[in-house]
């Protein structure tokens, strides 16, 4: 059973809300995990999207030669998804 929670106060700025509001929302989770998340350095990379990914192996293509596009897009994508995992460390 997790140990009950206490209240910590934090001021925030409306723009610094409306920051943690949004990259709180882009992880889907709430505002309040994230500050738990970086205040005790857990830090999740961003989500990668469609346009991530395809920077990320067109980056890959122009970096080493000979290896077929179908196989970087393995290879991206087996990194994305290490990254992405909760245990990844």
């Amino acid at each position: 059973m997790p140990s009950a929670r206490t209240e910590v106060k934090v001021y925030l700025s409306e723009d610094e809300r409306l920051a943690l509001d949004t990259q709180a929302a882009a992880q889907l989770i709430t505002r309040g995990q994230l500050i738990r998340d970086r205040a005790l350095g857990r830090v999740a990379p961003p989500p990668a999207t469609p346009h991530t990914y395809q920077a990320a192996v067109n980056k890959a293509a122009r970096t080493v030669s000979g290896v077929p596009r179908p196989q970087l897009e393995a290879i991206v994508a087996s990194v994305i998804n290490t990254l992405a995992a909760p245990d990844a460390a």
